[in-house]
């Protein structure tokens, strides 16, 4: 499911409406993070997909000042090995997680974008890497000082 900018304001403007006070805690990709993720060496397409739907993050946080909350900050998220979530970049530091079609069945750009030919081939080229080592030199190209996801704080 693709958000538009005016979902994501409605959305916004209703939890600034219901929330009598505190925080809202978004928790994020911006398209220059998942620009930087080596998924997108062997899924480009879907990749370039996932990174267009993504709002920017001048543009939530313009959205969310729009709908009444004060920015309090943002703070980068780095994906750290011993991570159990499953979400697209949680195998950022175990390339071998993508190669489980259950795992991928549960990661959206996977289920949602990505084409039956992409996977199959993406898995094929990375499935390679992974055997002949050459995934150490895919994962070194692609380090970001972006931060791999990302926390936005609105406050009421």
């Amino acid at each position: 499911m693709q958000f538009t900018i005016l979902t994501i304001s409605t959305s916004f403007r209703e939890i600034y409406r219901v929330l009598q006070q505190g925080r809202l805690v978004i928790f994020t990709a911006a398209p220059e993070q998942m620009k930087n993720y080596w998924l997108n060496a062997y899924f480009p397409r879907a990749m370039q997909v996932s990174c267009n739907q993504m709002p920017t993050v001048n543009k939530l946080m313009t959205t969310l000042q729009a709908a009444g909350f004060n920015i309090v900050g943002t703070e980068s998220f780095l994906i750290e090995p011993d991570l159990q979530d499953l979400f697209l970049y949680s195998g950022k530091h175990n390339p071998k997680m993508y190669l489980d079609s259950f795992v991928r069945r549960g990661i959206s750009t996977f289920a949602n974008i990505a084409t039956p030919g992409e996977i199959e081939d993406g898995c094929e080229r990375l499935r390679h890497d992974i055997i002949s080592g050459n995934i150490s030199k895919v994962i070194q190209k692609y380090i970001s000082l972006l931060g791999d996801y990302l926390f936005i704080v609105a406050d009421k």
